[in-house]
């Protein structure tokens, strides 16, 4: 499964060792992220060498709209809220992905970005000493590497007859055919 960790930089250097353990945890747990950028930005922010221009933060920006789209669930640890992590919030809840909103406890956070209304939306607050016990319920629960999933669509008489000859010539199901073609393309658009 690939999980987006979303974090502000402000308050990264008080963060860091919640958010490595967070990685740490999606990590032992068999999951990879879809964009690993938590030590550079810490590296960045300890140097300060990060510039600020505008073309900079549209790389940023644009890298973070494509691990969302890419991810398949989101931790977004809002201990440091700010405008950015609600916009991806939002985001991601407009895609359909479940996120998961960490807060170390004891920290106040605006009371928009805690209540979104969603059903993609789940909530913990955490000790440093127990983050990633915290979510690990929220990884078992959203992963879907050990479920086949399954949907309908409908299909017009042209490819219903192809899979059907496709399927007699080559002894796969139907199913199967698709899942390849499918696998086929998305191989195809990763070069």
């Amino acid at each position: 499964m690939l999980v987006h960790l979303i974090a502000p930089v402000d308050g990264l250097k008080e963060n860091i060792d919640s958010l490595r353990l967070i990685v740490k945890t999606v990590k032992e747990n068999g999951h990879d992220l879809a964009r690993d950028w938590l030590e550079i930005a810490y590296e960045e922010e300890m140097s300060k060498t990060t510039s600020s221009s505008e073309s900079v933060w549209q790389e940023i920006i644009q890298s973070n709209l494509e691990a969302i789209a890419k991810a398949d669930v989101l931790i977004a640890d809002i201990t440091y809220d700010n405008t950015a992590i609600g916009y991806q919030i939002a985001t991601a809840i407009h895609q359909k992905k479940p996120v998961l909103l960490t807060l170390r406890k004891g920290r106040e956070v605006s009371p928009f970005t805690w209540n979104i209304p969603s059903t993609f939306l789940k909530k913990v607050e955490y000790t440093p000493e127990n983050v990633g016990e915290e979510i690990m319920p929220f990884l078992k629960e959203n992963d879907i590497t050990t479920k086949d999933m399954r949907f309908n669509f409908f299909i017009d008489r042209q490819i219903y007859n192809y899979l059907r000859w496709a399927a007699f010539k080559t002894g796969k199901t139907k199913a199967e055919i698709l899942r390849e073609l499918v696998q086929r393309e998305i191989n195809d658009k990763e070069i």
